[in-house]
């Protein structure tokens, strides 16, 4: 081959190569799709959500991966003389947030954001602590408003029911109780652009404590097993307390309502291990009573100290509320997150 026709193949490969390389980087910076990992720290656990976003349409085409931990930080500052995580605390969510990183990062999410909600507000050094996370673990963290956890977890289910198909008639509440914090949210016009949220400090932590503190001796670490007399003692309590933050409210007696979060999934769904998790007035309050036998070693939960009575909680509002079934969907704040243009800007 003479060194003309072997000088014109070499132009010729680069200028192809140099073609693919033009057009590999064109679909690069025109793509859509971006995986990003979401981190929730909640009051009694934090969880990881790893998700496959459309940027473009503001969806999540797919979760990659999910993980969640028990951190009990609002049961260790309601025990704490000085209302600030301490130093073992601290530690425990360093080395969760290392951990998350690693697997966010392993399932190829570059881009990592966490929020923390009820504890970290109600903590007196929650702040420091944040942005001691944040620089210790590269991970952006910010202190969120119980308005905005409503947002995210209303955003983050009505995604998901539409991926689903599921009809908006009658119109759909979101019920999403976690550790520290309760958030109901329910559409009041026609099309569903306008919603009333409900915004509420009891929740799985805070009424356990209140449980221990009004039927118990001083002192006692867990309900367990917390007996008929008590169980029917903890749904009077809890219909009292949603009387009285619910006042203006109103009820959702003509809504479908979807619980999300782990009280409502996890929790209470994984309770009566069923594929669909559905449970109504009825069949909530025969398995509180069922479980109300049980101690935590039975119960053979992480979370076991609050399982029982978080059925209690339940089932008080939805008495008061006039709700009938909710339908638990696997969804929580973080999904909502993943898909907040403003939380990623």
């Amino acid at each position: 081959m003479s060194i003309a026709r072997i000088s014109t193949l070499f132009l010729l490969l680069l200028s192809l190569s140099c073609a693919t390389h033009t057009e590999s980087v064109k679909l690069e910076t025109t793509s859509c799709h971006t995986k990003r990992a979401a981190i929730d720290l909640g009051s009694g656990s934090t969880k990881l959500v790893v998700g496959l976003v459309d940027t473009c349409r503001g969806m999540v085409e797919g979760i990659l991966f999910e993980a969640q931990r028990a951190v009990p930080l609002k049961d260790q500052l309601q025990a704490s003389d000085d209302n600030e995580f301490n130093e073992e605390m601290q530690n425990r969510l360093r080395d969760v947030f290392d951990e998350f990183k690693y697997l966010a990062k392993n399932e190829g999410a570059n881009d990592i954001r966490a929020v923390a909600t009820s504890a970290f507000r109600t903590a007196d050094n929650g702040g420091d602590v944040a942005d001691l996370l944040k620089e210790q673990t590269g991970v952006d963290l910010e202190i969120i408003s119980q308005e905005q956890e409503a947002k995210f977890a209303y955003s983050a289910a009505l995604s998901k029911l539409k991926s689903m198909n599921v009809s908006q008639k009658p119109p759909i509440a979101i019920w999403d109780i976690g550790g520290g914090s309760m958030q109901i949210t329910k559409p009041v016009d026609a099309k569903g652009e306008k919603t009333q949220v409900a915004l509420l400090k009891v929740a799985s932590v805070t009424f356990k404590n209140l449980v221990l503190k009004e039927f118990y001796p001083k002192g006692t670490k867990t309900p367990n097993p917390l007996k008929e007399e008590r169980a029917l003692k903890a749904m009077d309590l809890a219909r009292i307390t949603a009387k009285d933050q619910l006042s203006e409210f109103g009820n959702l007696k003509d809504y479908q309502v979807y619980g999300v979060g782990g009280v409502h999934y996890f929790s209470i769904g994984g309770q009566f291990k069923k594929a669909n998790r559905v449970y109504n007035q009825s069949t909530l309050l025969a398995k509180l009573l069922e479980r109300a036998k049980l101690t935590d070693k039975e119960i053979n939960s992480k979370y076991a100290s609050t399982d029982v009575t978080n059925m209690a909680l339940v089932l008080g509002f939805m008495q008061t509320l006039k709700v009938d079934e909710v339908k638990p969907i696997k969804v929580n704040m973080a999904h909502g997150l993943l898909i907040n243009p403003a939380f990623w800007n």
